[in-house]
């Protein structure tokens, strides 16, 4: 019996052992950490009695006979018959279904929120938090430009110059970011860039009073900003299927809407308790603590010392792994140079950089017109036009928690990739473009702000459209897709804002100036993308391909690429 009884827990060491630290759920207590449990067997002892195998602690058993257990009870997975890799596999889905985001009430909730996630969400959520730094150190110079022109005597032609300095950076950084991201991983491109630009941002009060210098610091912020989008593309493709890819990137790039609102709300804060150069030094703070914890976190795989599961995430350092597809149709060179004529000539990726345009132009000029759109043609107070600025982004987190898992869950009833893209990006951009149409014919200053906060909230369908398309067509160089894309999307960053200002003073009319040439941008990327669009994996070289007579793959809600 005893024999039997060491052979029993030999085998269970490693299921054991992965489920430790469990939460509880169901009718335990909620918020305090589970013991690690053995089922409880009936023996009979050496007098006749029966007891319960008692419980077994295996963070008290000796280390190496525990490694030895797991490794003997990993050979017999691997040569018993499929039924017990199919249990096994259960489990880890059931892992994932048993943890659930809920708002935590206790520092507990908090611990077990946090320790009892799968790892790939651990990265994403460290991705997240780069985002909302990201965009508070892009907004805060649209708050302090205003107190520092008035120390330093700027004219408003000085104030926007400097302001546009960030989009050079922003763009030039987006295919050198695309690339290194592919070559070294976006989860060490990522904090590098975040260095850089909180780097900068802490400096420019120490260089705020020379106009070149501050103009070159701004442009460093947005070199480091513009590796941004491009690394977390590739750490969501590393890391997450096609299954979850919708509701991924909506919960990633929602962090930019996150930031502008925290930005816009803690920056006037700020100069208000003490001056505009502690918002440069605060939000830079925050840059270079997440970039020494992410270096940690992504190192890692998202594990952590008490995680409840041991299923870091791999591969997420470094050039990307091989990908191996049962069904591949032939053998690929990962050695291939990256193919950038094709990339060019493909017309699903043309069809793509033009969207990515449409799409940052609505963006890019009303971020920066709203507030003067809210005085001038409104009536409203510029405290309050700063205010209701902030219903648009808020609006569009709350939509981003609809859009991608309707996405998600429509893709595994089997509607095909493309139709689910083509549909998330045309409401995206017909959503908007029917309220800005609408809001000219409004007098009513209450009706014109609710239905333009409820027309922009649906941009955040483009997460499931246009930000999930490029590891759609290749999840290899997805990074590098969205390098090209997002050069494109920050031309309207150097170009839309100074033009509506120009149309603007020539018009005198605010429709005209901004909401037409935004309305034309969204009713021609639907066509565009519609017509061109694609959500198929393109044959690029060093891409991996489907055989095109095998049954399309049906990608688990747990791997990635």
């Amino acid at each position: 019996r005893d024999a039997a009884h060491d052979a029993v827990m030999r085998l269970a060491a490693p299921s054991t052992v992965r489920m430790r630290h469990r939460p509880r759920v169901g009718g335990r207590e909620r918020g305090a950490r589970a013991t690690p449990r053995v089922s409880r067997a009936r023996v009979d002892d050496s007098a006749g009695e029966q007891r319960s195998r008692p419980r077994v602690d295996f963070d008290r058993v000796d280390g190496a006979r525990a490694r030895e257990g797991a490794r003997e009870g990993a050979d017999v997975r691997r040569v018993e018959s499929s039924s017990l890799a199919t249990t096994t596999t259960e489990g880890d889905g059931e892992d994932d279904e048993a943890w659930a985001l809920e708002f935590p009430t206790s520092r507990a909730d908090l611990s077990n929120l946090w320790l009892g996630a799968p790892s790939r969400y651990r990265v994403l959520f460290t991705t997240i938090f780069a985002f909302v730094i990201c965009n508070m150190d892009k907004v805060n110079i649209s708050v302090a430009i205003i107190p520092m022109a008035k120390d330093f005597g700027w004219s408003p032609t000085t104030a926007g110059f400097i302001q546009s300095a960030f989009f050079y950076g922003f763009a030039a950084s987006q295919l050198p970011g695309g690339y290194l991201s592919t070559k070294l991983g976006g989860a060490r491109v990522l904090p590098l860039g975040m260095l850089l630009l909180s780097t900068a941002t802490v400096m420019i009060p120490f260089v705020g009073t020379d106009e070149k210098s501050l103009f070159l610091a701004r442009v460093l912020v947005g070199l480091g900003e513009g590796v941004a989008p491009t690394a977390a593309t590739d750490i969501i493709a590393r890391s997450v299927s096609v299954s979850e890819r919708s509701r991924a990137v909506g919960f990633v790039f929602s962090g930019f809407n996150m930031g502008s609102v925290l930005g816009l709300g803690v920056a006037p804060l700020l100069i208000q308790a003490t001056n505009w150069r502690s918002v440069f030094w605060v939000f830079g703070s925050f840059g270079l603590v997440w970039s020494l914890w992410a270096m940690k976190m992504y190192g890692s795989g998202g594990m952590v010392e008490e995680s409840y599961k041991n299923d870091g995430v791999t591969g997420l350092i470094g050039a990307r792994a091989p990908e191996v597809m049962a069904n591949s149709s032939a053998a690929v060179d990962e050695d291939a140079p990256i193919p950038w004529r094709e990339f060019i000539s493909s017309t699903p990726v043309r069809a793509l950089m033009y969207v990515h345009f449409c799409n940052n132009w609505g963006f890019y000029v009303l971020l920066a017109w709203l507030p003067s759109y809210f005085t001038d043609e409104l009536g409203v107070t510029l405290t309050n036009a700063s205010l209701l600025t902030l219903l648009p982004p808020l609006a569009n987190i709350a939509v981003a928690t609809i859009a991608g898992p309707t996405a998600d869950r429509l893709i595994k009833k089997g509607m095909p990739v493309t139709k689910v893209r083509k549909t998330m990006q045309t409401i995206s951009f017909m959503g908007p473009a029917v309220a800005m149409g609408t809001a000219a014919y409004l007098e009513n200053p209450i009706a014109t702000v609710g239905l333009l906060t409820a027309g922009l909230s649906l941009g955040a369908f483009s997460y499931a459209g246009l930000y999930s398309n490029h590891q759609d067509l290749s999840p290899k160089y997805s990074s590098i897709l969205l390098g090209m894309t997002n050069t494109c999307g920050a031309l309207p960053g150097v170009i839309g804002v100074p033009l509506t200002g120009y149309l603007l003073k020539e018009t005198d009319n605010w429709e005209l100036s901004m909401f037409i040439p935004a309305m034309i941008f969204y009713v021609t990327g639907t066509i565009v993308f519609a017509k061109y669009g694609s959500g198929n994996r393109q044959p690029f070289t060093g891409q991996p391909m489907p055989s095109p007579d095998a049954p399309p793959e049906i990608p688990s809600s747990g791997g990635g690429h």
